[in-house]
């Protein structure tokens, strides 16, 4: 029997639609036939939540996450997955106010990279997830090394391209060189962390010669793990 995931989304749609794809085809290859997964989805107003982003109301954009894991637990959700990096700032209190099992995606990424030796990571995402104090924290206490972030430059031109291109389901040949020249920059990294949802629609391992750690397709694959799990 497949478990009930509860699927915290819409931060931003883009992301979200790469989720769901994941989530039926890992439950599909392991099942086969005309399995899919089981899931509900609490599907915030992005317009909303990229407002608080803006303003930097960080309280205010976590309640929205903890209302929505509150409303899916009390609909049946088995586990919940908060589909973007950047919103896992509000991890720790999703799991304290529903006391549902968090598939945390730092864990899932954590784990890839420990599993291909890799130490030297570069991180790239929002600005929040590169320079922000709670997810290179959040990811150390489960990964040992280091990791690396593009110069303040850089990571400018990445936000941009997140929140004016691929959030908006853009995606340019012109970006994907932007994205490779912040990597090339940065000729001591052994790895590169997609941390943010929307990335890997614009970079895959095909564009990199090290490592690429695409967080959406692991984080989906944990959920899978435990959709499947016996008991």
């Amino acid at each position: 029997m497949v478990r009930t995931l509860g699927l915290i989304g819409g931060v931003s749609p883009e992301s979200t639609l790469l989720y769901i794809r994941h989530l039926n085809a890992g439950v599909r290859a392991r099942l086969g036939g005309e399995h899919s997964a089981a899931f509900l989805l609490a599907h915030l107003d992005y317009g909303v939540m990229i407002a608080h982003y803006r303003a930097g109301a960080w309280p205010a954009f976590t309640e929205e996450v903890v209302k929505a894991g509150r409303s899916l637990v009390r609909a049946g959700a088995e586990a919940l997955m908060i589909t973007s990096n950047t919103t896992h700032v509000a991890a720790d209190a999703l799991a304290e106010a529903t006391g549902a099992p968090l598939i945390h995606l730092l864990d899932a990424l954590a784990g890839a990279m420990s599993a291909r030796g890799v130490r030297r990571p570069l991180l790239l995402g929002t600005p929040p997830v590169m320079a922000g104090p709670f997810y290179r924290s959040a990811l150390l206490r489960r990964f040992e090394g280091e990791i690396l972030t593009p110069a303040a430059g850089e990571q400018d031109e990445i936000e941009r391209i997140i929140l004016e291109e691929l959030c908006l389901g853009v995606v340019t040949e012109t970006s994907r060189g932007r994205l490779l020249d912040a990597i090339r920059a940065n000729d001591g990294a052994d790895g590169v962390i997609l941390g943010c949802t929307e990335l890997p629609m614009v970079l895959t391992q095909n564009d990199c010669a090290i490592p690429v750690f695409d967080t959406t397709a692991l984080h989906a694959a944990a959920g899978v793990d435990f959709a499947l799990a016996d008991g």
